[in-house]
């Protein structure tokens, strides 16, 4: 509560001090990145209770999302699967949604050196939120990330922008994502 009320007084006393805590604070807080999770091949990464994602060594950014009951069967036909196989320095996206809303954000990344932050925007808005990074344990160049919407109380959002930088801070790739997408 302190915090709040301390971080809500700092933001109302203008926008010089403002910019200065946006210099301070590195770019995952601000916008709510987070650690990378590493996993085993097929390993299940539970989103939420209705999605979980498994990555696959087999194929190029082989990778599944599915419901927790059809999870072993999806990773079983995607080993037959060549993967997204996406240009480097880029990303992909898919999107889950139901009466208008997206309810799940998804994808994957390719890029030589290191794990990008992939920052997620709903339309309307001009900050982001960190997508979940998820790579395979000692495998480099690719990974997936996932943003589950409720998990930060948006609602009725049906367009998002995805934009992935590198460690420097440059943005190599962006997206617009819609339910028409």
């Amino acid at each position: 509560m302190t915090v709040q009320s301390t971080l809500r007084r700092t933001l109302l006393t203008g926008a010089a001090t403002a910019a200065a805590l946006v210099v301070l604070l590195p770019q995952t807080a601000q916008a709510g990145g987070m650690d990378v999770i590493e996993v085993q091949p097929y390993e299940r990464v539970e989103i939420n209770d209705q999605w979980v994602m498994g990555l696959l060594p087999e194929g190029n950014q082989n990778y599944v999302v599915s419901s927790p009951a059809s999870f072993d069967a999806h990773i079983e036909a995607a080993k037959n699967y060549p993967g997204s196989d996406i240009l480097p320095d880029s990303i992909s996206a898919g999107v889950y949604g139901e009466d208008g809303e997206i309810l799940l954000l998804e994808g994957s990344w390719r890029l030589a050196d290191g794990v990008p932050f992939i920052q997620v925007t709903p339309e309307g808005q001009d900050w982001g939120y960190g997508a979940q990074p998820v790579v395979l344990e000692d495998e480099e160049g690719w990974g997936t990330y996932y943003f589950d919407p409720a998990v930060w109380q948006i609602e009725g959002v049906d367009t998002y922008t995805i934009t992935a930088s590198d460690a420097d801070g440059e943005v190599f790739d962006e997206i617009e994502v819609s339910l028409g997408f």
